[in-house]
């Protein structure tokens, strides 16, 4: 059966995570609809996705896939009628055919995130639902060198929620984070892993924040991972500010083709 990936972009305020749920808007489910109706005599499976985003997260570059009966002629067709058929909050932005063995899931090998943070005294009219608001003073400097202390293969059990994590493995490896500083009013914390559980970016980066503002003074970040206790680490941030950013496949080469837009 020919075996398609598409990229997706989707604004998180308008939908209930990306996995399909009875009577509550998703991504998934808004995507599904619109291939039922324009694939009708050539039936899709149900999708599949590189990262199962939770209510409130956005995404710029998801990516997902579908099988069909019969291959599908023209591309620039699809992306126009899927676009056309779900809602305004969800763009489908490109598709390619991959291997038959590909998915979306299981071939995955990195996940990218940046979770989004405005950081002034003053609030703006610009930010709900799209970044955190911090207004007290945080020490960023203090941020950047705890960095270096996550990156590798670790256990992160202090910065997953525990009850997702009862009796489970919670070791993951982040390839890179880095703290960027776009402008002084936005900041931004860039992480890449191999693999992320349930709330981790969020409280990762609240603990970081934790941190930043002089919660504590004689505990780092390495620290807290040692004690593996969701416990004694800081605050899980809203999901406002986070931003699934791009799935790397490195068995899969022609995905680099996905991120490179094809404009009619």
């Amino acid at each position: 059966m020919p075996n398609y990936a598409l990229l997706v972009e989707f604004d998180g305020t308008h939908f209930y995570g990306w996995q399909k749920q009875k009577n509550l808007p998703t991504v998934q489910a808004a995507i599904e609809s619109a291939l039922s109706i324009i694939l009708n005599k050539n039936p899709a499976s149900r999708l599949s996705v590189a990262g199962r985003t939770d209510t409130g997260v956005h995404g710029l570059g998801m990516v997902c896939n579908f099988k069909t009966e019969f291959p599908i002629p023209n591309f620039h067709k699809l992306l126009v009628s899927i676009n056309a058929l779900t809602p305004k909050a969800v763009s489908v932005k490109n598709v390619i055919e991959v291997p038959a063995e590909f998915h979306s899931r299981f071939s995955c090998t990195g996940r990218e995130y940046i979770y989004k943070i405005y950081y002034s005294k003053y609030e703006s009219s610009f930010i709900e639902g799209r970044a955190f608001w911090v207004k007290h003073h945080v020490d960023w400097d203090l941020v950047e060198n705890q960095l270096t202390n996550l990156v590798g293969e670790k256990d992160f059990r202090s910065l997953t929620k525990a009850k997702s994590m009862a009796g489970k493995r919670a070791v993951r490896e982040i390839f890179d984070i880095r703290l960027e500083r776009l402008t002084p009013d936005w900041i931004q914390i860039r992480i890449r892993a191999n693999g992320f559980m349930h709330n981790m970016v969020r409280i990762t980066v609240g603990t970081l924040l934790d941190i930043g503002k002089g919660r504590w003074k004689s505990r780092s970040i390495g620290s807290i991972l040692e004690e593996k206790n969701r416990s004694t680490a800081g605050m899980t941030l809203p999901p406002d500010g986070l931003y699934f950013v791009r799935a790397y496949y490195e068995d899969y080469p022609e995905i680099h083709e996905l991120y490179q837009i094809a404009l009619p």
